[in-house]
């Protein structure tokens, strides 16, 4: 074999790899968060820390774990102001056109209100499950006037890679796209999905989240380009 088939055959080589890994073996998600989602996505309560998002420093709620234990209810005790029936199943949908959120339990709609998905940053499209939940965890990433570092980020359910569901306390501009890919929820209602939704559990996938380009009805959602 001559130099010049030599060179054909690992143009060749290098051509079919670059192929399937493309196009034959699943994409890995990208990240949300540039910066956190490669060092860790692990929860964090960090009560003396300051965030920073659009040039100014935020301050962060206060995490209180013990607080949260003791006013957790008696597992099996009834809870009418949730109203929530646990026999049905459970479904989160994400509509961006709207930019509302919806829980549904069954065909029955338990919970609605506005979010704030990615401006910055796409929230992708497709059908996913909550794969973990954090109390609170650290989230950082963009650079220059985009840096952002925030923690104490409360009540995160991630659903795919490091885009997640969360309670957002550096903006307030709730029905209007404000993320870096996140669906950004009022602290008050991340804390009641979060205490509704399942993460995975025994084998079990957690609580459905389905990201819709438009949302018509549970079972109706509208993705034109969603994730494999």
């Amino acid at each position: 074999m001559n130099f010049l088939q030599l060179l054909v055959a690992c143009i060749s080589v290098f051509f079919v790899a670059f192929i399937a890994t493309n196009t034959l073996l699943p994409a890995k998600p990208t990240c949300a968060n540039s910066i956190s989602c490669l060092n860790d996505v692990s929860e964090k309560i960090e009560n003396n820390a300051v965030g920073v998002f659009g040039g100014k420093e935020v301050l962060p709620p206060k995490i209180d774990l013990a607080a949260d234990m003791s006013s957790q209810k008696v597992l099996g005790e009834s809870d009418p102001e949730n109203n929530s029936n646990s026999d049905k199943k459970k479904h989160i949908y994400v509509d961006l056109s709207t930019q509302k959120f919806y829980a549904y339990e069954g065909d029955q709609l338990y919970f609605e209100t506005y979010t704030s998905t990615g401006r910055w940053g796409k929230t992708p499209t497709g059908n996913f499950n909550i794969w973990t939940k954090l109390r609170s965890t650290r989230m950082s990433g963009g650079s220059g006037a985009d840096y952002y570092n925030l923690p104490n980020v409360p009540y995160t359910m991630y659903f795919y890679g490091d885009f997640g569901i969360h309670g957002a306390y550096w903006h307030n501009n709730f029905g209007h796209t404000m993320s870096h890919g996140c669906v950004n929820l009022r602290i008050v209602d991340a804390k009641k999905v979060f205490e509704w939704a399942d993460g995975p559990s025994l084998g079990k996938k957690g609580t459905p989240v389905s990201v819709c380009d438009q949302f018509i009805a549970p079972d109706n959602c509208i993705q034109e380009n969603p994730v494999k």
